[in-house]
C-alpha cells in the first residue's frame, strides 16, 4: 500500500516537472536556437515588393467610448503600411442605432461601422469578418498601440504560404515584476513552439490571419484568440510569432484584475476544449503535445499537488501516524504563513509575503475555472477599466 501511494505521488510530481520545468526549458532553448522552422523553404522576413503589398481588412471589435476608438484608429493610420491597402471595420458590441450612426458620421470614410445582431465579442468578430472585403484579416483591440511597422511585418510573415496566421508580440509592460517575468517566460516558450510547429495561441489584440482559415465563432465563446489559432492549425497551416512586431498596452492592472483575467482565460480554455474537441485528438491537432504540456498541466496543477500531498501524507501516516500528523500540521502552517505575514509583518517582509500569497491564489485559481466548466457557467467576462 505504501509503495502504491508513493508511486502515485511520484507520478503526479513527474507530470508537474514535465509541465513546469522540462517543457518550458526545452521550448526556451528551442526558441533561442536560431534555427528556421523546418517546413519553411523561403525567407519569411524577405520584404514583399511595394506594388504587390496585399490589402488588409482591420477588424476592431469594441465597447469603448468614441474618444478611445478615435485614438486607436489614429494609431492604426499612423502605420507605415500604405493607407490605400487598409480597410478598417469597427464593430460596436452592444451599441444602439443612435451611437452607430453618430460614430459613422464622425469617422466618415476612415472606417466602416457595424454592430452585431447579438451581443458578445464572438458575434462582433463574426460581423466584422462578414463585412471585410480582403483575404488578410487583422484583428485588433482598442487599448493597445502599434509600432508603425507592425502591420508590414505581419504581412511579410504571411508571404510564406507555410503560415496561416501571424501574431505580434505584446511587450511585458505591466509594472508588476512578477507578472512581467511570467510573460517574458511565456514569450520564450512560444518562440520554441513556433520552431516546432506553431505558437500555442495568438495575441488576441494583434494578429493577422488568412481569411480561408477563418471559422465563424459560436456565440458566448470566451477565448476567440485560441479559436482562431486552432482554426489555422487544424486547417493544415501554422501560426507564427513575430517578435520584432511590437505592441504596447499602456494600461496597468491591479493584481485583482490580473487574477480575474487569468480566471477568465482558464475558464475559456476549458470551454474551448468542450466546443472544439478536435484539439484533443493527436491525429487532428499537430500541436497536441504542446497543448497538453502548456495548457492542460496548468489547470491540473492544484489537483496534482493535492494528489501528491495526500499520497505522501497517507504513506507517512501508515508508517508512523504521529509523523503523518506532524507533517500535516507543518504543511498547514507553511500554507498559511504568507497570509499571516502579509498582514502583521513590517513592510519589508509583508510585501514579499503578499507576492507569495498572490502566487498561491493563482495556483489555486484553476479550481474555480474547473468548477465553472463542470457547471457550463461561461458568464465570466468582466471588462478592465
Amino acid at each position: 500500500m505504501i509503495s502504491t501511494l508513493l508511486f502515485v505521488a511520484l507520478a503526479a510530481v513527474g507530470l508537474l516537472v514535465l509541465g513546469w520545468v522540462w517543457y518550458p526549458s526545452r521550448m526556451a532553448r528551442r526558441g533561442h536556437s536560431g534555427r528556421s522552422p523546418a517546413p519553411a523553404k523561403s525567407d519569411d522576413n524577405a520584404a514583399t515588393p511595394g506594388p504587390t503589398l496585399p490589402s488588409v481588412s482591420v477588424v476592431l471589435a469594441t465597447r469603448e467610448p468614441t474618444p478611445k476608438i478615435l485614438a486607436r484608429l489614429a494609431d492604426l493610420l499612423a502605420s507605415d503600411y500604405p493607407k490605400d491597402r487598409l480597410e478598417i471595420i469597427v464593430v460596436l458590441d452592444g451599441a444602439h442605432g443612435d451611437r452607430l450612426e453618430e460614430l459613422q458620421q464622425t469617422l466618415g470614410e476612415t472606417a466602416h461601422v457595424r454592430t452585431p445582431s447579438t451581443p458578445g465579442k464572438a458575434a462582433a468578430l463574426n460581423t466584422g469578418v462578414e463585412a471585410a472585403r480582403f483575404d488578410l484579416l487583422l484583428f485588433v483591440d482598442t487599448a493597445q498601440t502599434f509600432a508603425p511597422d507592425v502591420i508590414g511585418k505581419l504581412v511579410r510573415r504571411l508571404s510564406n504560404p507555410v503560415w496561416g496566421a501571424a501574431t505580434a508580440t505584446l511587450a511585458p509592460n505591466s509594472g508588476d515584476p512578477l507578472m512581467d517575468r511570467y510573460w517574458q517566460r511565456e514569450l520564450n516558450i512560444r518562440l520554441g513552439q513556433m520552431q516546432d510547429h506553431s505558437v500555442i495561441c495568438v495575441t488576441g489584440c494583434a494578429y493577422l490571419m488568412q481569411r480561408r482559415f477563418w471559422s465563424p465563432m459560436p456565440a458566448g465563446l470566451i477565448c476567440d484568440d485560441l479559436w482562431s489559432t486552432y482554426s489555422v492549425v487544424v486547417g493544415g497551416a501554422r501560426v507564427a510569432l513575430v517578435p520584432e512586431a511590437q505592441v504596447v498596452d499602456p494600461r496597468r492592472f491591479t493584481r485583482e484584475q490580473e487574477f480575474s483575467r487569468r480566471l477568465r482565460t482558464t475558464t475559456g480554455m476549458l470551454q474551448f476544449i468542450r466546443w472544439f474537441p478536435a484539439v484533443l485528438r493527436p491525429a487532428k491537432n499537430p500541436m497536441f503535445w504542446h497543448f497538453t504540456l502548456h495548457k492542460l498541466i496548468r489547470p491540473a496543477t492544484p489537483i496534482l499537488l493535492a494528489l501528491a500531498a495526500i499520497c505522501v501524507l497517507a504513506a507517512v501516516a501508515l508508517y508512523d501516524l504521529r509523523a503523518g500528523l506532524i507533517l500535516l500540521l507543518l504543511g498547514a502552517v507553511l500554507s498559511l504563513l504568507p497570509w499571516l505575514m502579509s498582514r502583521v509583518a513590517p513592510p519589508p517582509i509583508a510585501r514579499p509575503s503578499a507576492t507569495i500569497l498572490f502566487a498561491q491564489r493563482l495556483l489555486l485559481m484553476p479550481l474555480s475555472a474547473i468548477g465553472r466548466a463542470l457547471r457550463s457557467d461561461w458568464d465570466i467576462w468582466r471588462p478592465h477599466n
